[in-house]
């Protein structure tokens, strides 16, 4: 693997690395304004489905331009964003499972805590296929040089 490669196997590790910490922190935020902050909770339901439109409007952005460009790496960008926009709408869920007719209290600890080990496990095996996708690009671009 040359400088270059590396290069931009770094690029898109830390880009990587950036999703994740942002997705971490609007999925803390949302748990912190809906436990900590009494006053904000009443409107939070409002303010997710605004989010999960605008989570939507950006989705489609991203991947008409990937599609149009034909660039692959930014179609898993899109229903990255997707995925986002349709949970959402669905948090409040977790927050008042009294006020829907759910009957545990537990459910909100359990589903916060999974989708964040959730979230955790899948960028970091996205950044590992990314990682062992580039090593086997340059390694079959160099074979190749020798045969010739």
């Amino acid at each position: 693997m040359n400088y270059s490669e590396r290069n931009k196997l770094l690029d898109k590790i830390s880009v990587i690395g950036l999703t994740l910490i942002g997705v971490e922190l609007l999925i803390y935020a949302i748990d912190y304004c809906y436990t900590k902050r009494i006053d904000v909770a009443p409107n939070m339901p409002i303010i997710l489905n605004i989010l999960g439109v605008i989570f939507l409007a950006i989705a489609i952005g991203v991947l008409i331009y990937s599609f149009k460009k034909e660039k692959h790496d930014y179609i898993i960008c899109g229903i990255e964003l997707l995925v986002i926009a349709f949970i959402c709408p669905f948090m409040t869920y977790w927050y008042y499972p009294k006020a829907f007719g759910l009957t545990t209290n537990w459910f909100h600890t359990i589903s916060h805590h999974v989708l964040m080990i959730v979230v955790f496990v899948y960028y970091i095996g996205r950044a590992i296929y990314v990682t062992v996708k580039s090593y086997k690009n340059s390694n079959s671009r160099r074979l190749k040089k020798k045969k010739v």
